[in-house]
């Protein structure tokens, strides 16, 4: 409610005594008047000592004015500051020419584009938490999506959703749907496509030169028959030899569940694997892979050697594949460069073709050749990629065929 001045207040009070006493004398106005100046003195002190006990009250309710609530206030504050979440956001764009050119096939060009955005929440100093969308639809292995279908919306879904809690130094649990938490060497995708974000819990430890990997993976959950699980291990040593190069080699093992007689994963596709005669893959995955890796310093920039080499202990035969090659140069900023090159060699039945790299003839199995690449730094958070495949494809399957494909890609990362 408004309030009314006091000589409003006043006036209202007395205008009567004043109009009753226009037949007195001037002595007895001259009275009246006064006494009418003493009582508006006295209702001004009266409202500002009661508008200042207004202000304290608040101040008190707000947390008080003196040093010490002061002091207390900025204490609670700043533990606020420290138990509430640390969000950090971060991304990348892509956009891809494309060329491929495979014998018997009408030769094909497209521009793709790739888009990720992910926020990650430390929670606490040992725990973190990591959200991301990406472009792509449901492809396990491939987040691009090609240009030229009439405008239309571009699909976008979770590309990863993990925990990652590090109870020790040494110790490291995750679980959701996490980057791969195995070592690849040079991170060449062999046997998983780098794009791959497997789904379950993994456990990595360490101690002195060693480091140990587990993890258990759904692959396929199922109403009406057991689930496809993917059971993996790997047994790494990392040190530093004269000159200060560092050596990393391992054994892996990884151990599919469920996945003979079963239909290719994902879309049905073979993808190089060998099917039987009901569209079905016809024999199991238990990869035993030996791995090597060493980074040095060459004139100043790093330089990456590495050879990997895969077993499928379950196949009767095309069972095998390798891989070596080496990066030489990285980009940090405008004018970093860094070349690449590789071999690989991945017979049908080596890996699941569903789940290696997508680009290297084609994607999946049964296929052998070089792929070249090359990065520039543009400016800072903005390359150039290039990549030239030179590969052959379905030599076990009867039908071998040469597959070339170049990529030039713009990256800006944010």
């Amino acid at each position: 409610m408004r309030k009314l001045p006091a000589a409003a207040v006043l006036a209202a009070l007395w205008l009567p005594t004043i109009a009753s006493a226009q037949g007195s004398t001037e002595a007895e106005i001259a009275a009246l008047r006064a006494e009418i100046e003493q009582l508006m003195e006295r209702l001004e002190r009266l409202e500002r000592r009661t508008a200042s006990e207004a202000v304290a009250e608040a101040d008190t309710a707000d947390g008080g004015t003196s040093q010490d609530d002061d002091e207390e206030g900025a204490i609670e504050l700043d533990a606020a500051r420290e138990t509430s979440p640390r969000l950090a956001f971060s991304g990348d764009l892509r956009y891809r020419h494309e060329s491929i050119d495979e014998t018997g096939e009408r030769s094909r060009n497209r521009h793709r584009v790739r888009a990720r955005l992910g926020a990650e929440a430390v929670l606490a100093d040992d725990l973190t938490v990591e959200f991301v969308l990406a472009t792509g639809g449901d492809d396990p292995v491939s987040a691009n999506q090609t240009l030229g279908s009439s405008f239309t919306r571009k699909d976008f879904g979770v590309d990863r959703a993990w925990f990652d809690w590090r109870p020790t130094d040494r110790m490291r649990v995750a679980g959701g749907k996490m980057p791969n938490p195995f070592h690849r060497p040079g991170e060449h995708h062999l046997i998983f496509d780098r794009d791959l974000n497997p789904e379950g819990l993994a456990l990595g430890y360490g101690f002195g030169d060693w480091f140990v990997n587990v993890a258990g993976f759904v692959v396929e959950e199922r109403g009406d028959a057991p689930d496809v699980l993917l059971f993996g291990g790997q047994l790494g040593y990392r040190t530093t030899l004269a000159g200060g190069a560092r050596l990393t080699t391992g054994l892996s093992y990884y151990d599919y569940r469920a996945t003979q007689g079963s239909a290719p994963f994902y879309d049905g596709a073979a993808a190089g694997n060998r099917l039987d005669p009901l569209g079905r893959y016809l024999s199991d995955f238990d990869d035993a892979e030996a791995f090597a890796e060493l980074e040095l310093d060459a004139r100043g920039r790093p330089l990456t050697l590495f050879a990997d080499y895969v077993v499928n202990t379950a196949a009767a035969r095309d069972d095998s594949g390798f891989a070596v090659g080496a990066r030489y140069g990285e980009v940090t900023g405008r004018g970093g460069w860094a070349f690449g090159w590789a071999y690989q060699a991945l017979e049908a039945d080596a890996v699941v073709g569903t789940f290696t790299d997508s680009d290297f003839a084609g994607g999946g199995t049964d296929n052998e050749g070089h792929v070249l690449e090359m990065s520039y730094g543009l400016r800072e958070r903005w390359r150039l990629d290039a990549r030239y495949f030179a590969n052959r494809r379905g030599a076990d399957a009867g039908a071998e065929r040469d597959y070339d494909r170049l990529q030039i890609d713009v990256v800006f990362d944010y």
